[in-house]
């Protein structure tokens, strides 16, 4: 049995949740209360992306202390992106690295495909891509600080140069050349190549205990499909395959659609929702403020809350495909009115701050200040909450939608 954390999860918890229910093998999703409560009883460990610092505080020393126990024991922990930060030096301890603090913020918001250097002669890498260069997909990461002393950590990749697809911010790096990113850096003082490049790594593994963890900032998890063909799939389910002990059914992971996610139990609260939500994603298409990247993410034009109406649109697709037993539903019925009139409140106001955005945008030169940013980040902040935390009453939607889950 494997146990997924799904606290401060969102996007990243769901597409984690499509790969495992892909592959075929038992789940359980576990919230931190009943981790410290409780600790674990699974074999493996799987911790989404998403902000380490809030899972972090929801674990709580307790929980910290359950998950470590757990691996120490012998357990497997595995962690993507936020659940590999949260397992470093400052949070868990299972690995003595710390993560490198940021100054530029532009070196965090690079997105798409990245080939690394693949380590030869480990257990946790999978023979064909052993000794090699492979595409991995980064999703905005984070960055270890390497030590000189590494430790109890090994690297498995590292990061070499950029896939056809890299994005940094609401930029396609790749498709940028080089005497103007230079030009760019002399005249405006602007660098945009990811520091990531200078053969940081990507993915380190090691032990605590009796037990082993591996910590990636790629998402393996993520689905095959787009313009580069990655190895995700390949390591993550060899992954499952070594840790869990059962078969993948499955030898890649499928493409994540929510729009074409089957519907297994019918309810017209949720099904308002979505086509609000389609239609809101319709008019930030029209606007120019979000763009295609895959067909579970969406692109967002720089100050666009993109991983909230990302997450949203997830979690819609996903809870009617969800088995429709007793509890499951019970749990809708309960939350089903006030479900339905906070996401009455939020469509209203998510059109409107949209359309005042691209207002703003169109302003900014001919009549600067006549919309003032302030009220704009005021309205942002009370629909759609925090970059990072998320909040707000798109959160406390996704709140209800996750009780399903």
């Amino acid at each position: 049995m494997i146990g997924i954390l799904w606290d401060a999860s969102h996007v990243w918890g769901y597409l984690l949740l499509h790969a495992v229910r892909s592959a075929g093998i038992s789940f359980r999703i576990l919230r931190a209360p009943e981790i410290a409560q409780s600790g674990l009883s699974c074999k493996m460990f799987i911790v989404p992306g998403g902000p380490a610092r809030r899972k972090m505080q929801a674990l709580g020393q307790n929980g910290l202390t359950a998950v470590r126990s757990f691996v120490e024991r012998g357990g497997k922990y595995l962690g993507f992106c936020g659940g590999a930060g949260l397992a470093l030096a400052d949070g868990i301890g299972l690995c003595s690295w710390k993560r490198e603090n940021l100054t530029d913020r532009l070196q965090h918001l690079v997105s798409g495909s990245l080939e690394c250097r693949i380590e030869a002669g480990h257990p946790l890498v999978p023979d064909s891509i052993a000794g090699q260069s492979a595409l991995l997909p980064v999703w905005w990461p984070g960055r270890f600080d390497e030590p000189q002393e590494q430790g109890n950590a090994r690297v498995l990749a590292r990061y070499h140069a950029p896939g056809s697809d890299l994005y940094v911010a609401d930029l396609p790096y790749a498709s940028m050349p080089e005497e103007i990113l230079a030009e760019w850096k002399d005249m405006y003082g602007v660098t945009l190549r990811p520091s990531l490049l200078d053969g940081m790594p990507c993915i380190v593994a090691g032990t605590r205990g009796m037990g082993e963890w591996l910590l990636s900032y790629s998402h393996l998890e993520t689905p095959e499909e787009g313009p580069c063909k990655t190895a995700a799939g390949t390591w993550f389910l060899h992954l499952l395959r070594t840790w869990s002990g059962q078969e993948p059914a499955v030898k890649m992971i499928p493409p994540l659609n929510p729009d074409a996610m089957p519907v297994l139990w019918e309810d017209d609260a949720l099904s308002h929702a979505r086509r609000e939500l389609e239609a809101l994603l319709d008019l930030g298409r029209e606007l120019g403020l979000l763009f295609p990247r895959r067909s579970w993410l969406l692109g967002w034009r720089s100050g666009v809350p993109g991983p909230q109406l990302n997450s949203l649109r997830l979690a819609l697709a996903m809870t009617p495909s969800l088995t429709p037993d007793d509890r499951r539903i019970d749990t809708w019925n309960r939350n089903r009115e006030e479900f339905r009139r906070m996401s009455t409140l939020f469509f209203q106001g998510a059109r409107s701050w949209l359309l005042a955005r691209r207002l703003a945008d169109t302003l900014a030169d001919s009549a600067p200040g006549m919309l003032p940013r302030e009220l704009l980040f005021g309205q942002k902040q009370s629909l759609f909450g925090s970059p990072m935390n998320g909040g707000g009453l798109c959160g406390q939607l996704l709140d209800m939608l996750e009780q399903a889950l």
